[in-house]
C-alpha cells in the first residue's frame, strides 16, 4: 500500500491536515536534533583541543624555547669568564651566569610538572645536563681566577728587570769606562802620573777589563731571558730559556768572584746579583710563574672544550624539547582539525538526509495527496484576483481551515528555509573564526622558533668575534707595552749620551743622536697605531659582549663609520693587496636615534664586509678596475636612511629575489653561510624598518634600509 492511500483512507477518519503537518514538521525537527547534537560533539572535540593547545602545549613550547635561550647564554659565559680582565667585569659575568642558571631552573621545573611522561623525561635529562655545564663553568672560574692572580705576581716581578737592568748599569757602565780609559792612557785620575804601558796593558788589567764586560754582557743576558720567558705562550720553550739562564747567572757568578777576589768595586754587584737569581729561580720566579700560567691556561682550555660538549648536548637536548612540545601543539591541531572535518561531513550528510525527507514529503503529500485542492485553490485565486468574488473555492478535503492551512504551510517552509540558511551561516562563520585564531597560533610558533635560530646565530658570532679579538689583544698589549719600554730605554740612552757628551767625537755623537731620533719617532708610530689597533679590538669586544635588546640613543653616522672601518681593516687583515676607494654622503642632521645599537652595529658590518669582499674579488680578475665604496645617510621626517653602495660585479637578477633568504649566498663554497642577510633583514625588521637591494650585473650593487626616526616600534615592542 503506498501513502497516497494511506492518505486516502485516513481521510474519513478526519485527520486534519494540521495534524499532518505537524508530523511532517516533527520529523524535520528530528533530524535537526541530530545534525545539532553532532555539532555540539564536535565542538566539545575542538575546544577540548584548543585548551589542551593553550593549557598544555603552547605554555610547554614557551618554556623549552625560553630554555633554550637561557642555555644559549650559559653557554656563552665560558669565553666571559676567560676574557674578564677586571675582578669587577668577572664579578658582572658571575651574577648574569647566576641569573641564567636560576632562570633555565625555573623552566626546567616548568617543563617537569607538564601533564606529558615525555616532557618530565626530558626536562630531567636537561636537569642532568645543566648541573654539568655548571660545574663546568665553576671550574672555569676557578682557574680563570687561579690565572689572574698568578699573571698578577708575574707582571709585579717582571716589572722589576727593567729597573734592575738599570741598576746594574750604572754600576758597570762606569767601571767599564774607566777601566777603558785607564787602558788607553794609563790614568785612573787626569791628575794621576801616566802608568807605563806595560803596566797598564799587563794580564791582571786586561782580565780585569774582560771581566767587567763579562758581567754586564751576562747580566743583560739574563735579564733579557727574564723578559723573553714572561711573554712565552708555550710551555715546552721554558725549560730551554731557564738553562740559558742558569748558564749566564754561571757566567756571571764566576767573572764576579773573579773580581771580587781581586778586591774591585764590583762588590756592589752582590745585592744585584742576587735579586737576578731571585728573579728567576722559585716557584715564584719567572719561569716558575710563566709555567704555572700556561698550565692554567691548559686546564682552561680543557674546560673550556668539555664546557663546549656540554653545550652541544643540552642544546641538542633543548632541540628534542621543543621538537616534543612542537609535536604536541601539531597532534593537539591535527585532533582539532580532524574533529572539524569530521562534523562537517556527518552535518552535510544529515542536510542531505533533510532535503532527501523533504523532496519525498512534498512529492507523496503535495504532488500526490493536495495538488488537486491547490489547482482548484489557484483557480479560484485567479479569479478573486480578476475580481470575480462571487465565484466559490472549491477546494476538496475535511480541512475545515483548508485555504489557511495550506497559506500558513508555504509560510512555514519559506521560513524554515530560511532558519536553516541562518544556521548554516553561523556554523560557518564559527569554524572559520577557529581557523583564524589556529592559524595566528601556528604563526606565533613560527615566529618564536625564528627568533630562537636568530639568538644562536648571534652567539655564535659573538663567540667567534670574541675568540678573535682576545687572541690578537695579548700579542698587542706586548707591543704597545714594549714600544713604551723601549722609549724609555731610548731617553736613558740619551742621558748617558749627555753624560759622556765630550768624550764621544761630534760626527759619531750627531749621528747616534740621528739615530736615536728616528727610533723614537718609529716608536712613537709603532704606539699611535698600537693604541689604534686596541680601539678596534676593544670595539669587537665590546660588540661580541653586549647584549642584544638594550635600547639606547646612539649617532647613526658614527655608528656606520665605526663598523665600515672595522670591516676595511678585517679585510685588509686577510689580505694586505685589498684597497678601496671611499665616498661617503652622511646627513649632517642626522642626531642621535632610538635603537639596539648591538643589533645595527651587525647590520652595518655585515653590509660593508660584503661590500669590501665584493670589490676585491673583481680587482682579483679585472687589472683596470678601481673598487669604490660609498656610505649614504639621510634623515626624513619620520625615518632615517642608509645605503651602502659598491662598483663590484653585482647580483644575478636570480639571485636578488631571494638573496634575503636564510642560506643563500654569492659566495664561493666555504667562504660564506648565507645567513648574514637574512640576519641583517630580521634586526631591521625588529626595529619597525625595511630592507631592500639595488642591483645592475657588472656596474654596481646597493643595499637600502629605513627604519623609524622615533625608535616607535623599539618601544612599543
Amino acid at each position: 500500500m503506498s501513502l497516497a492511500d494511506l492518505f486516502r483512507r485516513v481521510e474519513g477518519r478526519r485527520i486534519g491536515l494540521g495534524a499532518k503537518m505537524y508530523a511532517a514538521f516533527g520529523a524535520g525537527v528530528l533530524l535537526m536534533l541530530a545534525a545539532s547534537a553532532v555539532a555540539l560533539v564536535a565542538f566539545g572535540v575542538v575546544s577540548n583541543s584548543q585548551r589542551y593547545i593553550t593549557e598544555q602545549s603552547v605554555p610547554s613550547l614557551m618554556a623549552a624555547i625560553r630554555a633554550a635561550q637561557a642555555s644559549s647564554a650559559l653557554v656563552d659565559a665560558a669565553p666571559r669568564l676567560v676574557s674578564a680582565s677586571s675582578e669587577a667585569e668577572l664579578a658582572e659575568v658571575q651574577a648574569a651566569i647566576a641569573k641564567d642558571r636560576e632562570l633555565l631552573d625555573k623552566l626546567i621545573d616548568e617543563l617537569r610538572v607538564r601533564e606529558s611522561l615525555e616532557n618530565q623525561e626530558q626536562a630531567r635529562a636537561l636537569r642532568t645536563l645543566s648541573d654539568a655545564l655548571a660545574t663546568t663553568l665553576e671550574k672555569i672560574e676557578q682557574a680563570s681566577s687561579l690565572r689572574r692572580e698568578t699573571q698578577r705576581r708575574l707582571d709585579v716581578r717582571e716589572a722589576e728587570i727593567p729597573v734592575m737592568t738599570r741598576q746594574i748599569d750604572r754600576i758597570l757602565v762606569p767601571e767599564i769606562d774607566d777601566q777603558q780609559f785607564f787602558l788607553a792612557t794609563g790614568l785612573r785620575e787626569l791628575d794621576d802620573r801616566p802608568v807605563p804601558p806595560g803596566e797598564r796593558t799587563s794580564y791582571a788589567e786586561l782580565v780585569r777589563y774582560r771581566d767587567l764586560l763579562t758581567l754586564h754582557t751576562q747580566a743583560n743576558l739574563a735579564a733579557r731571558l727574564l723578559a723573553e720567558a714572561a711573554v712565552l705562550n708555550d710551555r715546552t720553550l721554558i725549560q730551554p730559556l731557564r738553562e740559558r739562564y742558569n748558564a749566564a747567572l754561571g757566567s756571571f757568578e764566576r767573572a764576579f768572584r773573579a773580581s771580587e777576589a781581586r778586591a774591585s768595586p764590583t762588590r756592589m754587584l752582590d745585592f744585584e746579583f742576587e735579586r737576578l737569581k731571585s728573579l728567576g729561580e722559585g716557584p715564584e720566579g719567572i719561569f716558575g710563574l710563566q709555567e704555572a700560567i700556561l698550565r692554567e691556561v691548559e686546564m682552561e682550555t680543557r674546560y673550556i672544550e668539555e664546557n663546549r660538549a656540554t653545550a652541544s648536548r643540552l642544546l641538542a637536548a633543548m632541540d628534542r624539547v621543543v621538537a616534543v612540545a612542537d609535536r604536541q601543539a601539531a597532534e593537539a591541531s591535527s585532533a582539532s582539525t580532524s574533529a572539524v572535518n569530521t562534523s562537517m561531513i556527518v552535518l552535510v550528510v544529515l542536510n542531505v538526509v533533510n532535503v532527501i525527507g523533504a523532496v519525498a514529503l512534498g512529492w507523496i503529500f503535495v504532488g500526490r495527496y493536495l495538488i488537486r485542492r491547490l489547482t482548484g485553490l489557484a483557480a479560484s485565486m485567479r479569479s478573486m484576483a480578476e475580481g470575480n468574488l462571487e465565484v466559490p473555492v472549491e477546494v476538496g478535503g475535511n480541512d475545515e481551515v483548508n485555504d489557511m492551512a495550506d497559506a500558513l504551510e508555504v509560510f512555514r517552509k519559506h521560513a524554515l528555509e530560511v532558519q536553516r540558511l541562518n544556521l548554516v551561516e553561523k556554523l560557518a562563520d564559527e569554524l572559520q573564526e577557529k581557523n583564524v585564531e589556529l592559524e595566528q597560533t601556528l604563526k606565533d610558533l613560527k615566529t618564536a622558533q625564528h627568533q630562537v635560530i636568530m639568538q644562536e646565530k648571534l652567539a655564535s658570532l659573538g663567540q667567534l668575534t670574541a675568540g678573535i679579538a682576545h687572541e690578537i689583544k695579548n700579542p698587542l698589549n706586548f707591543v704597545n707595552n714594549f714600544s713604551e719600554v723601549s722609549g724609555e730605554l731610548i731617553e736613558e740612552a740619551r742621558e748617558l749620551l749627555g753624560e759622556i757628551r765630550e768624550q764621544v767625537p761630534d760626527d759619531a755623537r750627531d749621528e747616534i743622536e740621528g739615530i736615536l731620533d728616528d727610533l723614537t719617532a718609529n716608536l712613537e708610530k709603532i704606539n699611535q697605531h698600537g693604541k689604534r689597533a686596541d680601539g678596534i679590538v676593544r670595539s669587537m669586544l665590546d660588540h661580541s659582549r653586549a647584549q642584544s635588546g638594550e635600547r639606547r640613543a646612539v649617532d647613526l653616522n658614527a655608528l656606520l663609520k665605526q663598523y665600515a672601518d672595522l670591516a676595511y681593516h678585517a679585510m685588509r687583515a686577510k689580505d694586505q693587496q685589498f684597497n678601496v676607494t671611499w665616498e661617503e654622503e652622511l646627513d649632517g642632521g642626522m642626531g642621535e636615534i632610538e635603537v639596539v645599537p648591538q643589533d645595527l652595529s651587525r647590520v652595518f658590518l655585515n653590509l660593508v664586509t660584503n661590500a669590501c669582499h665584493a670589490t676585491f674579488e673583481r680587482a682579483k680578475s679585472d687589472g683596470d678596475y678601481e673598487p669604490r665604496i660609498r656610505l649614504y645617510s639621510k634623515r626624513e621626517e619620520n625615518q632615517v636612511e642608509f645605503r651602502i653602495w659598491d662598483n663590484g660585479p653585482g647580483i644575478p637578477e636570480d639571485m636578488v629575489k631571494k638573496i634575503f633568504e636564510p642560506f643563500v649566498t654569492t659566495k664561493p663554497t666555504g667562504e660564506g653561510t648565507g645567513l648574514g642577510l637574512s640576519l641583517s633583514q630580521d634586526i631591521v625588521a625588529q626595529h619597525g624598518g625595511l630592507m631592500g637591494v639595488k642591483s645592475e650585473p657588472g656596474v654596481f650593487t646597493e643595499f637600502w634600509v629605513t627604519i623609524p626616526a622615533d625608535g616607535s616600534a623599539l618601544a612599543g615592542g
